[in-house]
């Protein structure tokens, strides 16, 4: 979505940032989400459920660089153990690379998970 310029009032151009940063929670875009609800408080601090909002979408953005770091260092793991043994084939190491990320993933799931304690469900 490309950037527009907003218009109306203060309050009206909050109430679109919150619409926007809600949707975007919904399809997993943490981090655009979690930049509209800045300006939302920014501008609207009184508003508890922006509040509230930012910092669920800051524990996610987190778990989602946790996650895709987790998973980079799985295949950099699996990579590194291919190498040490010696394959003679790079489509060896690019398979192992593969599956490194995949077990990082779930690993990186699977810590996300135990940190987080309850789920909170998005409306």
């Amino acid at each position: 979505m490309p950037k527009q310029l907003l218009t109306g009032t203060v309050e009206e151009q909050c109430d679109f940032l919150f619409e926007m940063a809600q949707e975007k929670m919904r399809d997993g875009n943490f981090t655009g989400a979690y930049h509209a609800l800045k300006e939302v408080v920014k501008h609207a601090p009184e508003r508890k459920e922006a509040v509230a909002l930012l910092a669920l979408a800051k524990e996610r953005k987190s778990e989602q660089t946790r996650l895709l770091l987790v998973s980079l260092a799985g295949a950099i793991l699996f990579i590194g153990f291919g190498s040490f043994a010696r394959l003679s084939s790079d489509l060896w190491l690019l398979g192992l690379g593969f599956v490194g990320l995949v077990v990082g993933y779930g690993v990186g799931n699977l810590l996300n998970s135990l940190r987080r304690p309850t789920e909170v469900g998005l409306k």
